[in-house]
């Protein structure tokens, strides 16, 4: 059963970055895969997680594999959304290596403090 799980997990994840990389539109190839690869290892672990609890006998025993991917998702959106945030609000005369440093720089920040406090709010039990 865990080799059927994990074919899922290849099958849905090879499926959403063909998805993603034949839709880019004008985006560049680059940035095509890299979104592809990260949203298809998160719609990847998504399908395993969902298989594992609907067709694994005992498949509640992924509760482990549930809190990394919720982590990965918290301290991923906090990074990403500081960082649009940031180069949003910053003026556009500035060189785009200065905000993109700064915007990086408060990316990091944010996302260890979500990673943090998420450790601390999930292991106080």
């Amino acid at each position: 059963m865990q080799l059927i799980g994990v074919l899922m997990f290849f099958a849905a994840t090879v499926g959403m970055w063909i998805g993603v990389v034949r839709s880019r539109g004008a985006m560049n190839l680059w940035l095509a895969n890299l979104t592809g690869a990260v949203g298809s290892f998160i719609v990847g672990i998504a399908v395993l997680i969902l298989f594992n609890r609907w067709f694994v006998p005992g498949g509640n025993s992924v509760r482990g594999v549930v809190f990394i991917f919720y982590t990965m998702m918290a301290v991923l959106g906090a990074f990403v959304g500081t960082w649009l945030l940031v180069i949003a609000r910053l003026q556009q005369s500035e060189y785009p290596v200065v905000r993109h440093l700064i915007a990086g720089a408060c990316s990091v920040l944010a996302a260890l403090t979500t990673a943090v406090l998420w450790v601390m709010i999930l292991f106080a039990k």
